[in-house]
């Protein structure tokens, strides 16, 4: 057996290809000097674990030998697992769009030129045998590899055109060009445009959950205190309609990544860590607003899923897990109908079946994968209100059981700060909503593992896997941390971690921050040279960088009485204006920090000592708040060590400090006072 390079490497899905004949190298020194060296074209191969067509591809062309040879021969092939170095998967997706004039995805296959590393040739998912209008994969590399040979000029003169166009993208504007005052309404027409109204959601299939745009939605909402903000119900809808569809685990809690259909029924059957936490964080936001409790059920079984099969003995939080399982994608998950019936009594299966659409048509490979059925939103209401839950849970208390007995789908173990970060914040906003506080236990164990294992004194890493912590962090990396801590101190202060905080904002500002154009870079002032420096301001299935270090640099601003991080948020709106304006709802993260620093933003500190009396009941008030322009923290200290706080607060006893941007209140001292006051907020 042939084992290639990937064998070292920490990376789950690397490690998938060590056994492939193909001649793999990991993106690094060797594998690029070996290019030039050669004068051999590199064939760059970005995908991840949890991807079913990367598993397509490598089953097909990666393990074929015949395949393998030609790799071997005329290129020198390099793997890259997209969750460790998302730099390079933006600069090449880029590229793709740039070369293409179409979107890509994953697996993303491309071609780059060996001196300089510039693509000039790309594409997605190739099939062994010509079909679906796309080449063999051999008859491709035969001919790219021809072309190169024979035209290495015309390769050379492509590559600085793409260089120039990768170049140009994060130019600053030549124009002082400011937000549009109207923005908000450019944004939610478009929404509206995009907004499926028969089964909610954005857009059509693939149809992918896109919880920054039902994020903002919800946020923007708070802003309308006198008035129904009407689009509201856009978000709700999605929320309830996803809540209900086969792309959530109807079992076992959890979002797939998106839906193959309009409906929500059949999804794509990988489930990602940053999709659950966003979208957890959008079920708790609606349910504050709302307090609608299939909202806050949705929320736990989310939770739940994250916590338990998500998280790390060590307390990080796991990547992925597998679309597939041995009998092919999606069969973990999907049922026969004879075997429900097998395992449930005739009052249970009568229950299930109508409420899970048994007694429907099958709708996966002849086969059931479950989704709360119903004819028509009334039918929808009737039904959830009808539905002898008793016996609907004991009968998924039962299937569950018979599905856990099933080979599991690949969980990929790889940890991401980034990720991490997001699943904490999500959990927390959890434990807010639900008052259940057992949920911090979780997140202070994986906020420790990340500052234990993650963080040092040239700052973050951005991957961890079997005992080794590596590769340097990225923009996303400090920001999320960052606002997750700040969630955390807000329901269980910690001085020593405040002071961990306030040294990875000011690591994001030293390393991040573009000083002459305004902005955050993606990648670190130190990072190796690669042929972009990506900065970017749009969303992807999670918020950009940029958004939440702008955001976290607001709160942080205000707190601690700081223009140094106010003045750093505020480039980033410079430098985003046009993006913005071109584009409103490619920035909808970006947009809910924006109006943070554009609408009066409000930071409420309650200052208690142990003795106080009462302190749960003026907690408990506090954190009901749920609102994006509203920071607060409980400090049960006497001082924290960190001036521009304590500042602000001087008290023996409960006393609570309302400030608004830079100008405080009195302080409030009586709780009935304390509550008629933060109700206006």
């Amino acid at each position: 057996m042939i084992i290639n390079r990937l064998s070292k490497e920490t990376s789950p899905y690397l490690q998938q290809h060590a056994e492939n004949p193909v001649d793999w190298y990991p993106w690094g020194e060797n594998a690029l000097e070996k290019a030039k060296s050669e004068k051999k074209p590199i064939l760059l191969s970005i995908g991840y674990s949890a991807c079913h067509w990367c598993h397509v591809m490598a089953h097909e062309s990666f393990e074929d030998i015949q395949t393998a040879e030609i790799m071997n021969k005329y290129f020198i092939n390099i793997k890259v697992d997209r969750e460790e170095r998302p730099d390079l998967d933006k600069i090449y997706q880029t590229s793709q769009i740039l070369l293409n004039q179409r979107s890509g995805g994953w697996p993303l296959t491309m071609f780059l030129s060996h001196e300089n590393q510039a693509p000039f040739f790309g594409g997605t998912y190739f099939p062994n045998v010509a079909k679906y209008n796309l080449p063999s994969f051999k008859e491709l590399l035969i001919k790219v590899h021809e072309y190169y040979q024979n035209n290495y000029n015309d390769v050379l003169n492509h590559n600085k055109s793409i260089i120039k166009a990768l170049e140009g993208i994060h130019k600053k504007n030549k124009t002082d060009e400011k937000i549009d005052e109207d923005i908000e309404n450019k944004y939610i027409q478009n929404v509206r445009k995009n907004f499926d109204q028969t089964m909610g959601g954005f857009g059509s299939a693939p149809k992918f959950p896109q919880p920054g745009v039902i994020m903002h939605i919800l946020n923007n909402s708070q802003y309308h205190k006198k008035e129904k903000y009407k689009d509201l119900n856009m978000a709700l809808f999605s929320l309830l309609s996803m809540q209900e569809g086969g792309i959530n685990d109807q079992l076992g809690g959890g979002f797939f990544r998106y839906s193959v259909d309009d409906v929500w029924m059949i999804p794509h059957f990988e489930k990602m860590l940053y999709d659950n936490s966003c979208l957890l964080e959008c079920y708790c936001k609606a349910y504050s607003i709302t307090k609608e409790k299939s909202f806050l059920d949705t929320a736990q079984k989310t939770a739940n899923w994250i916590v338990s099969e998500m998280q790390s003995s060590e307390g990080g939080f796991f990547s992925s897990i597998d679309a597939d399982s041995d009998t092919g994608e999606g069969q973990y998950y999907i049922w026969d109908k004879n075997e429900i019936k097998e395992n449930l009594n005739s009052n249970q299966y009568k229950v299930f079946s109508k409420y899970y659409g048994l007694n429907k048509k099958d709708n996966f490979e002849k086969k059931y994968h479950l989704y709360i059925s119903y004819n028509s939103i009334s039918d929808f209401k009737s039904r959830k209100k009808d539905v002898d839950k008793k016996l609907l849970n004991e009968s998924i208390n039962i299937l569950l059981k018979v599905r856990n007995k099933r080979k599991k789908p690949f969980t990929d173990e790889k940890i991401l700060t980034s990720w991490n970060a997001l699943a904490i914040k999500s959990l927390i906003d959890y434990s807010k909503a639900s008052k259940d506080m057992s949920y911090i236990i979780n997140t202070e164990k994986a906020i420790n593992f990340l500052i234990d294992k993650m963080l040092s004194k040239d700052g973050l890493n951005a991957t961890y896997k079997d005992g080794k912590s590596h590769i340097n962090a990225y923009l996303d990396d400090y920001a999320f941390l960052i606002n997750s801590i700040l969630n955390f101190l807000s329901i269980k202060w910690n001085n020593e971690l405040f002071g961990k905080t306030l040294l990875l904002t000011d690591l994001l500002i030293d390393k991040f921050l573009d000083h002459e154009d305004g902005g955050f870079f993606f990648t670190a002032k130190d990072h190796e040279d690669l042929i972009q420096k990506p900065k970017p301001t749009e969303d992807e299935a999670f918020p950009s960088g940029n958004s939440i270090a702008a955001k976290v640099l607001i709160k942080l601003g205000f707190l601690m009485n700081n223009t140094k991080y106010l003045d750093s948020a505020a480039t980033v709106f410079k430098y985003a204006s046009k993006r913005i304006n071109d584009s409103p709802n490619a920035h909808s993260s970006l947009l809910d920090s924006y109006l943070l620093l554009n609408e009066p933003f409000v930071t409420i500190i309650l200052k208690t000592n142990q003795s106080s009396k009462n302190i749960d009941l003026w907690v408990d008030h506090l954190s009901n708040i749920n609102k994006s322009y509203v920071d607060y923290y409980h400090i049960p200290e006497t001082n924290t060590g960190f001036a521009n706080i304590d500042n602000k607060i001087s008290s023996d006893d409960i006393t609570a400090y309302i400030c608004t941007d830079y100008t405080c209140e009195e302080p409030i001292y009586d709780i009935e006072k304390f509550i008629s006051r933060i109700n206006l907020l």
